[in-house]
């Protein structure tokens, strides 16, 4: 039957969301009170200085109304429109509990399970239950702590339970049967707090795969991401890169609207589960029970009337909103391509989801009148304090009163988001006049203003991450081919297996640089020349420190978040230095000295230069990643290992090669290996030391520019 329900789900929501029907109903004139709930909409688009943001209605089962103000990007003045893809921040976490519940109704997953069953290790008694309703931490289940990385360690359990990522589970469930053509994730996945996962991750960025197929489509439309600098003007901002179950997903408020509707008439979730989903609350706070936050949604009593949703921040420049009415079957969605759609509603965040001035504005229009028989008086909160004054004065019942106040307030804090501070002072005197003495006005929260905003320095978005995608698929190509021919030339030749080691590791590695090397080899050999199978000895040094930097990464994340120095010292110093002199350079210097550990003790000064040089272009790579250091070191599995080691260890050899050159005129001879006649010369610490110091200077530089440019 539930297989039954699904595909009848499927064929009635693509009828639903034909081109055709949309256009119907975008020709169609709205009815007076969306016409209203537009002119609000954008005149608090303007008043909070957001460049695009998009809306939509959902109402007796049918999307009734959608639409897009400003611009998804101001540079090439794209429009926004309902199907214009933003980021989702925390509105993700809805989304991801009703795929958690689709599990916990197929008996996959049990909501009072410990989450240590399913490979989550986490201090005490965690279920999943802490998890979808923020209650895991102290004594698990006793208070509400909202925490996103908690959250999003249900991605843990649903891979523990199933042995399938939530991205699958999300494309299988909901995507897919739904025709969210919208959607997709960010394509990096960090459920496991590993900025760039395996396969997986590098697959979403190219468009593999049949749930996330559309995804270079949906980074294609993506609206540009903005944000303010010190002085409110709108600058370019930042979309993240990474998902899980608490933040991560991009979708339109067209898409949104399918999963609703979906929602409401049983076909993701059944009745009973979606009650529970909903009904299962604990308090946002403990002095309070209007505010209460169920399994992945806020479940709030305002005004007598239930409210269930959830809202998105993800600084600087995602920002959503995603409000329910059950008991007058309304959902308001808007999203935003700065995060300015929340920031200024100081108070959201526990829970009061009327804190939003937009929130406001569609309850005005849209309950207010069905719960009291009247509409509310509008007010336009931008002029003077006189005006403001005798607009609210029009107003004659305490409810409706009561709702103005809340208006006031939601306005002064938008003013103020927007560095309009004479506007917002304007609206506190008016508050200070007309609403004397009432419970908003004296409650703080209601007085707290946004702070100056805190510019973030733009990174790689997840269109540029698929361009990546795409070039490090070009240069595993390209290496796999350097690696068969490389192959037959050694085939060709007496080499020893040592010498097939090297070579295929640095064709691995370096690509048809290394082929490049093995020819400049050969000609040297003709030639008898010996700078050429110098350059082929540093390259094999380069490319066993990359596999030493691997190991000490290794190391380092095994410490947990926070490891001991002990455990820093050994994984960045100590580890790949050992590995580099014990694994490469002593069996490369064997030839000269006979002795094994005579060559691994001749070889420190040269292991110390190579490491320097590999540190310095490991950190460089790591400024163009991500901000959390260790964290972008992809893991061994993914794609975008081999690329951030080809990167270092190209970096790293021609950092060998420059200073060479420099050092070389003044006489000193300082390649870490120079051969002739299969003989391997090493330099002295007496005519070393110079590039020692050289590059010793130039890996705690790029370590120092490293911190200062990601703090």
């Amino acid at each position: 039957m539930r297989l039954l329900a699904l595909i009848v789900c499927a064929a009635l929501l693509m009828t639903a969301a034909t081109p055709a029907a949309v256009v119907i109903q975008e020709e169609a004139a709205p009815s007076a009170e969306f016409a209203a709930l537009a002119a609000d909409l954008e005149d608090l688009r303007q008043v909070l200085a957001i460049p695009g943001m998009s809306a939509a209605v959902v109402r007796d089962g049918e999307i009734a109304w959608e639409q897009g103000f400003g611009f998804a990007d101001l540079e090439n003045r794209i429009e926004a429109e309902a199907h214009t893809p933003y980021g989702l921040a925390s509105v993700t976490k809805p989304v991801a509990a009703v795929v958690v519940m689709q599990l916990i109704e197929e008996g996959l997953i049990g909501l009072d399970d410990p989450v240590a069953d399913y490979g989550v290790s986490l201090p005490g008694a965690v279920t999943v239950r802490h998890l979808l309703n923020h209650t895991s931490e102290g004594m698990p289940g006793t208070v509400h702590s909202y925490n996103g990385n908690r959250y999003g360690l249900l991605g843990g359990v649903i891979e523990g339970a199933t042995g399938k990522s939530f991205a699958a589970h999300l494309g299988e469930r909901v995507l897919g049967p739904l025709g969210m053509a919208d959607t997709g994730l960010n394509p990096l996945n960090a459920w496991d707090a590993a900025s760039i996962g395996g396969f997986e991750s590098f697959a979403m960025g190219i468009g593999w795969g049949t749930a996330f197929d559309h995804y270079p489509d949906v980074y294609d439309r993506l609206a540009q991401p903005y944000q303010f600098d010190t002085d409110y003007s709108i600058i370019p901002g930042k979309y993240h890169l990474l998902h899980n179950p608490a933040a991560g997903m991009v979708s339109s408020v067209h898409d949104l609207a399918l999963f609703d509707l979906a929602l409401d008439e049983g076909w993701l979730l059944d009745d009973a589960t979606r009650e529970l989903m909903f009904g299962e609350t604990v308090p946002t706070r403990s002095y309070q029970t209007s505010r209460t936050y169920g399994l992945g949604w806020y479940v709030q009593d305002f005004e007598g009337t239930r409210l269930i949703w959830h809202y998105g921040r993800w600084p600087p420049s995602t920002s959503a909103l995603y409000l329910k009415v059950p008991e007058h079957d309304l959902t308001f969605i808007v999203l935003a391509n700065t995060d300015n759609l929340t920031v200024p509603f100081a108070g959201i965040g526990d829970g009061d989801g009327m804190r939003s001035a937009l929130a406001l504005s569609f309850f005005r229009h849209f309950v207010f009148p069905e719960l009291h028989g009247f509409q509310l008086p509008a007010v336009d909160w931008s002029q003077d304090e006189e005006a403001v004054a005798t607009e609210i004065a029009r107003a004659d019942q305490p409810v409706a009163l009561a709702h103005l106040e809340r208006e006031l307030w939601a306005h002064r804090q938008a003013f103020a988001g927007s560095g309009n501070t004479s506007q917002a002072a304007v609206l506190a005197s008016v508050a200070s006049d007309v609403f004397a003495g009432s419970g908003l006005t004296a409650d703080g929260s209601y007085l707290l203003l946004p702070g100056r905003p805190e510019v973030i320095p733009p990174v790689m978005a997840a269109r540029t991450f698929s361009t990546i995608a795409w070039a490090v698929l070009v240069w595993i190509v390209i290496a796999a081919v350097s690696m068969i021919v490389m192959i037959w030339r050694l085939a060709k030749a007496s080499e020893t297996a040592w010498a097939w080691v090297l070579w295929l590791l640095a064709a691995a590695v370096l690509g048809p640089l290394a082929h490049l090397a093995f020819e400049l080899d050969q000609r040297a050999e003709r030639s008898e020349s010996r700078a050429a199978p110098a350059i082929c000895a540093s390259v094999f040094c380069v490319t066993g420190y990359s596999l030493a930097w691997v190991a000490a990464v290794a190391l380092l994340l095994s410490g947990g978040d926070d490891p001991n120095p002990i455990v820093i010292l050994s994984g960045a110093v100590v580890l790949p230095v050992a590995i580099g002199l014990l694994g490469v350079r002593g069996p490369l210097y064997r030839s000269r000295f006979g002795r094994y550990w005579t060559s691994v003790r001749r070889g420190i000064v040269a292991e110390v230069m190579t490491f320097a040089v590999g540190l310095a272009a490991i950190y460089m790579v790591l400024l163009y990643v991500d901000s959390r250091l260790l964290a972008a070191i992809p893991h061994p599995t993914s794609p975008f290992f081999w690329a951030v080691l080809s990167a270092g260890a190209m970096l790293g050899f021609g950092g060998l090669m420059v200073l060479h050159r420099l050092l070389q005129r003044r006489g000193f001879t300082v390649w870490p290996a120079e051969a002739g006649s299969g003989a391997v010369v090493l330099p002295t610490l007496r005519n070393s030391w110079w590039m020692l110091a050289a590059v010793v200077f130039v890996a705690f530089g790029a370590m120092a520019l490293t911190v200062v440019v990601v703090a």
